[in-house]
């Protein structure tokens, strides 16, 4: 019997050691990330675009182009839509654990994800440049999480930050 406790509790300790390894360490990137998958990701149409019933998503999005409820309105830029896509661009550079899922050039909207630090869920970000007349531009966004009901405002908080980030850089 004690030979039997000691083979299990020498069993528990290596399983633990393997999930504290898997989380808290640069080993453990890969290992999460495969088991939170990003999955299918459809197209996003701002123009058609219904939000999901759970809070777990933010919209931001300049007045007209969306159908749904926009949580917050975009700015508009005095420049033109190539040199706010150049100045977003290094904005996301800066940011961690970003990746370009898809980039549709003919919309001008590009499609990343970007993983939580510790347990790597990813949430799904597009962006849409929108060239205005007179050189002018502005962006819709929407963040949204793949796994879960509510995020603790994560989406709303990313999309503020990345977007102070943009017009400091102006």
């Amino acid at each position: 019997m004690k030979a039997v406790l000691k083979l299990l509790t020498i069993a528990v300790l290596a399983v633990l050691i393997a999930g504290a390894l898997l989380v808290f360490t640069p080993l453990g990137d890969e290992p999460l990330a495969g088991l939170f998958p990003v999955g299918e990701t459809e197209p996003v149409d701002f123009a058609t675009l219904q939000l999901a019933d759970s809070p777990n998503q933010y919209l931001l999005c300049p007045p007209g182009l969306c159908s749904a409820r926009a949580d917050a309105e975009s700015a508009v830029y005095d420049q033109p839509v190539d040199a706010l896509h150049a100045r977003w661009d290094d904005v996301i550079a800066a940011q961690p654990r970003v990746e370009v899922l898809e980039r549709d050039r003919t919309n001008q909207q590009i499609d990343y994800v970007q993983r939580s630090a510790r347990f790597r869920f990813p949430d799904i970000i597009t962006v849409r440049f929108i060239p205005l007349p007179e050189n002018r531009s502005t962006i819709a966004i929407y963040s949204r999480s793949v796994f879960g009901q509510s995020d603790f405002g994560v989406n709303r908080e990313r999309i503020e930050e990345w977007v102070a980030a943009l017009e400091d850089g102006s």
